[in-house]
């Protein structure tokens, strides 16, 4: 069985890679794990609102894809990105990455574009790139959340 693996951060929702994830998992044999990495706390008792946005979001579409057969379970792990995304790769032996290239409008910046170079050079699966559509409303949670 494939297991792929999609990587956010609370900045990078990577909303379109996990639709790619789950449209594929339906298809064929696979469970899809999702790791939001969070950047240690820096003093703040809570964490920010793009970030507690972030995650509401990421648990309506969990939500949505087990309700549609997908075998999918979500992890948070604070820490750097590309170590954490490297490990857990390793850890659970992902057969697939599928990570996003850029935004919704087409934006990387060359830290985002140094990070994913970094991350497939150093795991062992393969790697699917994906390009968000501008519309990204594909995946974007149906509803409000409760």
């Amino acid at each position: 069985m494939e297991h792929i693996l999609v990587c956010m951060t609370p900045r990078h929702g990577a909303f379109g890679a996990l639709g790619r994830a789950v449209a594929l998992a339906r298809r064929i044999p696979a469970k899809v794990s999702v790791l939001f990495v969070t950047a240690p706390p820096e003093g703040q008792a809570t964490p920010p609102l793009a970030e507690v946005e972030a995650r509401r979001q990421l648990r309506l579409l969990v939500e949505r894809a087990r309700s549609e057969g997908v075998a999918i379970e979500w992890f948070v792990a604070e820490g750097i990105f590309e170590d954490e995304v490297i490990r857990f790769a390793k850890d659970r032996k992902v057969t697939l990455l599928v990570a996003e290239t850029a935004d919704a409008e087409g934006r990387q910046s060359e830290r985002e574009t140094q990070s994913l170079r970094q991350i497939m050079h150093r795991v062992s699966c393969r790697v699917e790139l994906v390009s968000p559509r501008k519309d990204a409303t594909a995946m974007q949670p149906k509803g409000k959340a409760t």
